[in-house]
């Protein structure tokens, strides 16, 4: 594949823009090598060439086209999420930054943390502060410490699904799938060699790199998002103390992966652009909660506040339980004809909690109504759905 990338100005790079800091322009800049962040700039525009044929974007890549569901794009300009892994040359442009809605640091919000989650007119504003009860500061947390368990034992997560990296799944999961495996069996004898190899990925991990795929990026966020919860949520104070470093980089790697895709806009699921299309652009949506999620739960337990409530509820994604668990496509096909999708817009959770039922949720959706309702309203749903099962 060829490609060719003439520039117009130079803008500042996506994860200055994202962090609000003075860019000095440079290949990579200053301030992305200073802090091991992959430096990405705008594509003012690009030609793609491949053997299927010819595409001129603008602020879009062949994988923005498919995942944007309002496009019209030809069959024969599609990629699967499995070809950007086939081209790693395939470097994707940015989209345009300078039209994003920038957070007000001056907001200061006075009353609860989820009261302000639970106020829709306050969906599409970032809400710089917010506090949490302990119940819902427990089960979250509960929830999130349970990620790298479960990536240690079957391989995926509510946020990272195995589909989108085949046939081989990339370094940066692999390391993340061992790093969880070893400390699901850490004890006081073998901790330290334990913690010396998770360091030693996650230097790795959070080494620069000129440029990266989307689905490299993706792999990258959710690879750093196990590593975050291991050493933040451990109780170790080292540890803790070095992912703390991190806690800027997750930031704005997370945010650039939201500016490059655009799927804080996306109006709208792609279920029906097929089952691959549409794990990976739930894949993007789920990593980018998850993210915010996690860094939300551990700064409200560290200063008793977070600074990220309209980040989260600015985000959209589908709570069906047996479209995020189809193993195949069939599967996927078969659950779309008998189930309703249950399209979660900006957390807006009254359609799902009318019409769904208990079976309907899937983890991700458990964590957002607890995170929304908080523990009493969500039971009080369980109960009016039949359900017997309480959540503790």
């Amino acid at each position: 594949m060829a490609l060719v990338s003439p520039r117009t100005r130079q803008k500042s790079c996506v994860s200055c823009v994202a962090s609000k800091r003075k860019c000095d322009k440079g290949s990579p800049c200053a301030r992305c090598t200073s802090k091991s962040m992959a430096c990405e700039y705008k594509s003012a525009r690009r030609q793609l060439k491949s053997g299927r044929g010819e595409m001129q974007t603008t602020g879009e890549s062949r994988q923005d086209v498919a995942m944007n569901s309002g496009s019209q794009s030809s069959e024969n300009d599609q990629m699967s999420p499995q070809g950007i892994f086939a081209d790693p040359e395939l470097s994707v442009p940015q989209l345009d930054v300078t039209d994003l809605v920038e957070p007000s640091p001056d907001t200061i919000v006075d009353d609860s943390f989820f009261m302000a989650f639970d106020n829709r007119g306050l969906a599409n504003t970032y809400l710089e502060v917010g506090v949490m009860d302990r119940e819902r500061i427990r089960y979250c947390v509960r929830c999130l410490k349970s990620y790298p368990i479960s990536l240690a034992h079957t391989g995926k997560t509510t946020f990272i699904h195995p589909r989108n990296y085949q046939p081989t799944m990339p370094q940066a999961l692999q390391d993340a799938v061992s790093a969880s495996s070893l400390y699901c069996n850490k004890n006081e004898l073998n901790e330290n060699v334990i913690w010396e190899i998770i360091t030693s990925k996650v230097t790795q991990l959070t080494e620069p790199r000129p440029s990266w795929s989307v689905a490299e990026h993706l792999a990258f966020v959710q690879a750093l998002i196990i590593f975050q919860i291991i050493r933040l949520f451990d109780g170790d104070i080292k540890q803790r103390s070095d992912a703390e470093q991190q806690e800027e980089l997750l930031t704005s790697w997370t945010d650039s992966l939201a500016i490059r895709t655009g799927v804080v806009s996306s109006p709208s699921s792609t279920v029906d652009r097929g089952w691959e299309y549409w794990v990976f652009e739930e894949a993007l949506r789920r990593t980018i909660i998850v993210s915010r999620t996690a860094q939300s739960m551990f700064a409200i337990q560290r200063q008793g506040f977070c600074t990220m409530v309209g980040a989260v509820t600015d985000m959209s994604f589908t709570a069906q339980r047996k479209l995020w668990a189809a193993p195949s496509a069939a599967h996927f096909l078969k659950a779309c004809k008998e189930t309703r999708n249950f399209w979660v817009d900006k957390m807006n959770l009254d359609g799902l909690m009318e019409n769904g039922t208990v079976d309907d949720l899937d983890e991700l959706a458990w964590l957002m109504l607890v995170t929304y309702k908080g523990l009493d309203g969500a039971n009080e749903w369980i109960v009016s759905k039949g359900g017997s099962s309480l959540i503790d």
